[in-house]
């Protein structure tokens, strides 16, 4: 299959409608899947919408942007807008916590604080949590879930999206401990990577050439430019279009 021809599901039809119940929206959903998990993902597809992946057992393979992880209980993933998704072998005792919104039920309120970690999150979109935090995820979606059930409530939408942005803000100190972590192992290029990550994050609104980035870096474009793939294993541009995807609505 050519990357032109993998097809964009909307949000609304990216959980199976009989195993979800009342707890899916045309704009937001949550769910827990087991060892029927959507068809859908069955086969590779583009999400129209940020997506989270909570294991609570049993295991499956989960192909994001075509590279392969083992998902095991307790590994979180951070799936953003665009990725191309596809499930693979899972275990018959598979539980899955799902969570996902589409771009137009995030823009009722900003996320561009957390424009740092989806830059990161694009390539590294998978932790495995302990176990303090892993039951406070859980707990948080059950709650979220309840609410979210309660679907003749007049301010249903906004308190699911006050307590789903909650939800994405414990995420974020999760990923951030994680980068802190690990940034103390970094070598000269990734440092570079880093810098320019923090670049872009201020002036991506703005500024959208390589040049703007190497003469802030006191680099050459050409050289940027190589080190950037060789790390990331993207360009320059990319990474700003996945900044600005955040501003598209």
């Amino acid at each position: 299959m050519k990357m032109r021809d993998i097809p964009v599901i909307p949000m609304e039809k990216s959980v199976d409608r009989n195993c979800a119940g009342e707890q899916i929206s045309d704009e937001f959903f949550m769910s827990v899947q087991g060892g029927e998990f959507v068809s859908t993902l069955n086969y590779p597809f583009r999400l129209d919408g940020l997506i989270m992946i909570i294991c609570r057992r049993g295991g499956c393979e989960l192909v994001i942007d075509l590279i392969r992880h083992s998902v095991k209980p307790n590994d979180f993933f951070f799936i953003l807008p665009g990725s191309i998704i596809q499930l693979g072998d899972k275990s018959e005792d598979l539980l899955l916590y799902v969570m996902g919104a589409s771009t137009d039920f995030l823009s009722d309120k900003s996320m561009k604080t957390n424009i740092q970690l989806f830059l990161h999150v694009k390539d590294n979109p998978k932790i495995n949590l302990d176990e303090k935090d892993s039951e406070m995820l859980f707990s948080f979606i059950e709650f979220i879930r309840s609410k979210l059930m309660r679907t003749d409530h007049i301010y249903r939408k906004e308190i699911v999206l006050s307590l789903f942005m909650g939800f994405c803000y414990e995420v974020s100190a999760i990923f951030r401990r994680t980068l802190a972590t690990t940034s103390q192992q970094l070598n000269r290029n990734e440092i570079l990577f880093k810098e320019l990550m923090q670049l872009i994050v201020m002036h991506y609104k703005t500024e959208r050439s390589v040049g703007f980035y190497a003469g802030k870096l006191c680099l050459t474009d050409k050289y940027l430019t190589r080190i950037i793939r060789e790390v990331s294993g993207k360009t320059i541009s990319e990474w700003i279009k996945t900044a600005l995807i955040f501003d598209a609505k």
